[in-house]
């Protein structure tokens, strides 16, 4: 008896075993661990080092996509290098169209809002024109959200905003009216109304904006992004701003430090109101923002400059009574401010020499040069420079030659070059 001949199988008739996709993370669950590792510690190369592995294996879920476009997003506010970042979004925004990786909705919403903070607006609104017809893996309302905002820095018309708002009210608020969720913020989500308040905003549309803005601190008052109550710090009077940045701080929103120094300058140069500066410090520390620097600055040049910068109002025992607790007040602050590690700069002191020139108080001048000393900083050039501007203007023509040789030592001795404003400050003296 012959033995039984074996068919011969092709490649293509041969059944390869597949695995799962839970099979694939558990054996790429090393590299997934550090991938994710990476991300989060916004480590981005090394993050994307090892991304096109995990995306080729499909191990990557929404998440890992939402979370690496967010530090990539992060990455750019921080650097403002278009260079370290650009690649990793046109090679992500190439993979979600082609699916090879799985969409988020807060990816598509932070790599579109990268874009538009890049000024790559043609990238972003090509990027729109496809997330427009996809279903909610990809977009939902925050995606609307930035593509407003996104269209609404490249100029584009209120009404068609306007429209690209009720598109999405009427796409996304299921059983709710358009109309009522327009008007109420019912089934409205937070960074939609963030895009419409920004074109109300760039358009001058204030009534529009402050409506927008009312919807969100009622609904979600502890939810309001503090990027919603800055856009009114910069964009109107300082009296709303005022108003707006206790508002923050009172939802536990407080705004960014950066954005407290303009306003503290800004209320002193138009309305010279200290309490009000003090209480936007105060509000804004109570609310757990850490301060600068340059916010104790601004107010020692705002306690020291409300005193009376007439010379014949600068003497006598009233004068000194109140100069006296003048200066209890200002190392009151300090204290305080050490309090919450925040320690006074040379500019601190400078802010104090220079009051003390225009104020003809040479202990003010000397007290200033005395407490940079004790609180062991090093004299600056603009230390010096302050000095002979100070001396200059009370018209102490010894102590101005000695300050303008100190300038020159200090200058020769660090070799630093000559600045411009050493002369200015030479021949204004």
């Amino acid at each position: 008896m012959m033995p039984r001949k074996r068919t011969s199988t092709t490649l293509d008739q041969t059944v390869i075993p597949q695995l799962s996709a839970e099979e694939l993370r558990s054996i790429y669950s090393q590299e997934l661990f550090v991938f994710r590792c990476d991300v989060t510690a916004a480590q981005i190369s090394s993050a994307m080092t090892s991304y096109p592995t995990l995306r080729d294996v499909g191990v990557l879920i929404p998440d890992d996509i939402s979370n690496l476009s967010r530090q990539i997003h992060t990455r750019y506010r921080l650097s403002r290098r278009e260079s370290e970042v650009f690649g990793h979004i046109g090679q992500l925004i190439t993979d979600l169209k082609s699916g090879e990786i799985p969409g988020h909705p807060l990816a598509s919403v932070h790599l579109m809002s990268c874009l538009k903070d890049m000024e790559r607006f043609e990238v972003a609104n090509e990027f729109w024109k496809w997330l427009i017809d996809r279903d909610e893996t990809h977009c939902d309302a925050r995606v609307y959200g930035a593509a407003i905002e996104n269209y609404a820095y490249q100029g584009v018309a209120q009404h068609e905003l306007e429209e690209m708002f009720m598109e999405a009210l009427g796409r996304y608020s299921e059983t709710v009216d358009p109309k009522v969720a327009r008007d109420t913020g019912k089934a409205t989500r937070l960074m939609l109304l963030q895009g419409i308040i920004t074109a109300r905003i760039l358009h001058g549309d204030w009534r529009g904006s402050y409506e927008g803005f009312d919807i969100s601190v009622r609904l979600y008052p502890t939810l309001t992004p503090a990027r919603i109550y800055e856009l009114f710090l910069y964009e109107r009077p300082v009296k709303e701003g005022y108003i707006v940045f206790l508002m923050a701080c009172r939802a536990g929103a407080p705004p960014r430090p950066p954005t407290l120094t303009p306003l503290l300058k800004e209320i002193w140069a138009k309305h010279r109101d200290v309490k009000a500066m003090i209480r936007l410090v105060y509000a804004f520390v109570g609310a757990g923002g850490k301060p600068f620097p340059q916010h104790l600055n601004s107010l020692i040049f705002a306690i020291l400059g409300s005193l009376p910068s007439d010379p014949s109002k600068n003497k006598g025992e009233e004068f000194d009574k109140m100069f006296g607790a003048t200066m209890a007040l200002i190392r009151d602050l300090i204290s305080a401010f050490g309090t919450l590690q925040v320690f006074p700069s040379e500019g601190t002191f400078n802010t104090i020499i220079s009051l003390g020139g225009k104020l003809r108080r040479l202990d003010l001048v000397h007290g200033g040069m005395k407490e940079l000393h004790a609180a062991h900083l090093v004299p600056n050039m603009v230390t010096y420079r302050t000095i002979v501007n100070a001396f200059g203007e009370m018209g102490d023509r010894e102590q101005f030659k000695a300050g303008w040789r100190d300038l020159c030592a200090a200058r020769k001795e660090l070799e630093m070059p000559w600045d411009v404003k050493d002369f200015t400050a030479l021949i204004k003296a």
